[in-house]
């Protein structure tokens, strides 16, 4: 097994220099689609099999630096994209039909460059909600369908009162990338504290919907993961309920009696959101680089982890070549040699990995 090329058309008319690419859901359309962004501040739609494109709108993304890390997201409905720099002050909420933004969102000036600006799209049945940092500190949660209006409006805690009610809440912890579950149910994110040391959280939705401040301190708030190297760390849900995690501990906070069945290695650690328990560790895991060339952007994992329908998890990223493990049996079933492949985004779709090219996107399928 191995990946091997796929021709796609050329993209027409061109949509420029892309930054960003992630799935569009296409429902009834008769092509599998795609939003892409541009160095020019423009959003795009992609048939990725025909290369037949059209412009959607141009962003207003306050502080914009193409040059810099993109976060690109769309909802689960296909109607709203979020965007910001990766390690940016602001987003930006998109209606894709009008090309109107709807919200333009702030996290504070305090360390807000040393994580990926938290922001997710969150369906809940009849609902969309999005989950948007505010503070280093601090998550809102906001419906967007169907109307929109606050949800978890609450008082600023202060650490330094007099009264415990006036410490109550209050969340020693930088947020950083979320990841919401394929049903909406749970939330999960790699932030960090002060060392700094990684910490990965998972919280139940509906309990947030329940309790302002589930984010902070809920009952459903699970600490699934620490301390570990980095943050922001590759991320994938496998399921509603099994959530995919590729790092490392930090074995020097860590006595070596506590440092559990994977020692300081490389895994991805794979965690049961319902059960709260760990389902399983995969060892044998390479380390992805951190350190990055781009001038004023903070070191962060450049890699990513996905997976197919039917049971493979992949992983890959900077100098680390395509991984392929099993998850029926968590064996190693590939590695890819040519550490010249690295894409953007696996479209699990069409089975497709895909990466930016020139007027054009290459594409290989693992086989």
């Amino acid at each position: 097994m191995n990946l091997h090329a796929v021709s796609l058309p050329q993209l027409q008319p061109s949509p420029g220099n892309l930054v960003a690419l992630c799935v569009l859901p296409s429902f009834t359309a008769e092509q599998p689609l795609l939003l892409a962004l541009n160095t020019d501040a423009e959003l795009w739609k992609i048939e990725l099999l025909t290369g037949m494109t059209r412009q959607l709108a141009t962003i207003q993304l306050p502080e914009w630096e193409p040059d810099h890390p993109v976060q690109l997201i769309v909802s689960p409905c296909g109607r709203f994209a979020g965007i910001s720099n990766r390690f940016g002050k602001y987003a930006i909420i998109i209606e894709l039909a009008s090309g109107t933004t709807i919200l333009t969102l702030e996290r504070g000036e305090y360390h807000y460059d040393k994580s990926t600006y938290p922001l997710a799209f969150i369906r809940q049945n009849d609902q969309l909600l999005l989950a948007h940092g505010t503070d280093w500190n601090r998550l809102e949660l906001t419906a967007l369908l169907p109307e929109m209006k606050p949800l978890s409006t609450r008082t600023i805690p202060n650490p330094q009162g007099e009264s415990d009610a006036e410490k109550a809440h209050y969340l020693d912890y930088f947020h950083g990338k979320l990841h919401s579950s394929p049903n909406g149910t749970f939330l999960a994110e790699t932030g960090w504290v002060w060392a700094p040391v990684g910490v990965t959280l998972v919280w139940n939705n509906n309990a947030w919907l329940a309790n302002v401040w589930e984010s902070e301190d809920g009952t459903s708030l699970d600490s699934v993961w620490q301390p570990l190297i980095d943050w922001d760390l590759p991320m994938v849900w496998l399921n509603d309920e099994l959530l995919a995690i590729w790092g490392k501990l930090d074995e020097d906070l860590l006595d070596e009696e506590d440092w559990g069945e994977e020692g300081t290695q490389s895994v991805i650690m794979i965690y049961n959101a319902k059960l709260r328990t760990r389902h399983t560790v995969i060892t044998g895991v390479p380390e992805f680089q951190t350190r990055t060339d781009l001038p004023d952007v903070f070191v962060h994992p450049q890699a990513q982890l996905a997976a197919s329908s039917d049971g493979k998890l992949f992983a890959w990223g900077r100098a680390v070549p395509l991984q392929v493990w099993n998850l029926s049996t968590q064996q190693t079933e590939h590695q890819q040699l040519d550490h010249s492949i690295q894409p953007d985004l696996y479209h699990a779709e069409t089975d497709l990995f895909l990466k930016i090219g020139a007027d054009s996107i290459q594409a290989w399928r693992y086989e």
